[in-house]
């Protein structure tokens, strides 16, 4: 076996934290993907098809962030063209998250309109406006438009039917984010829609906690 992976710090923590988020009740089997920019060229995405969860050095794949080439690594992720248009879009991002977290998911597919996410106060700390897109279909470049479109105002977005997009800094920030939703989406589902929320004032006084 090649250990030359094993032995780069990029994608031992790669690993580390796939293998987190892949644990921590975010992703069910394979069906998310991750993704985090290295360096001004370059970033590394989950192959295809692959458990976050078990994910071993050897099935990332680094690729080329201009025109998408593989340099290393096989078959990557069907959403790698949603992964390029975010990391290329905005600079700032440098991780990219899409998994079908089950609470979340399931208000995915409701009218955006009747959900209200600010339900805890990590949400307008840690998250703020989360944006709904409807169904696009998956793997697409026109998919990967509308989320990198998305991403300049939101870090957080819902696809209708399909599950969620979480950007950030860091594998760390990205992380949090998510956990941080899922639990506000756990609390309206677990309370049958009759739940209370912040009001417009208090969230605009803990935006200034962040």
């Amino acid at each position: 076996m090649d250990n030359t992976e094993n032995r780069n710090p990029q994608y031992r923590k790669f690993v580390k934290w796939a293998n987190r988020i892949g644990n921590a009740g975010l992703i069910e089997c394979s069906s998310g993907n991750l993704s985090h920019r290295i360096d001004a060229e370059s970033i590394l995405v989950s192959e295809s098809r692959r458990w976050l969860s078990k994910i071993k050095a050897t099935q990332i794949v680094k690729i080329a962030l201009e025109d998408g080439a593989i340099l290393s690594g096989n078959k990557p992720t069907g959403e790698l063209p949603l992964h390029l248009a975010v990391l290329r879009r905005n600079p700032k991002i440098n991780t990219v998250l899409h998994c079908q977290s089950p609470a979340a998911t399931a208000l995915a597919c409701r009218n955006p309109e009747i959900v209200n996410y600010n339900v805890i106060i990590e949400v307008p700390i840690y998250i703020g406006t989360v944006t709904h897109l409807p169904f696009i279909m998956p793997g697409s470049q026109e998919l990967g438009d509308a989320v990198s479109a998305a991403s300049m105002k939101s870090s957080v977005i819902q696809l209708m039917n399909h599950g969620q997009v979480i950007t950030g800094k860091s594998y760390k920030e990205v992380y949090q984010k998510a956990v941080f939703f899922e639990m506000a989406c756990k609390i309206i589902l677990f309370n049958s829609d009759q739940y209370n929320t912040l009001t417009f004032e208090q969230c605009e006084v803990l935006k200034g906690y962040r």
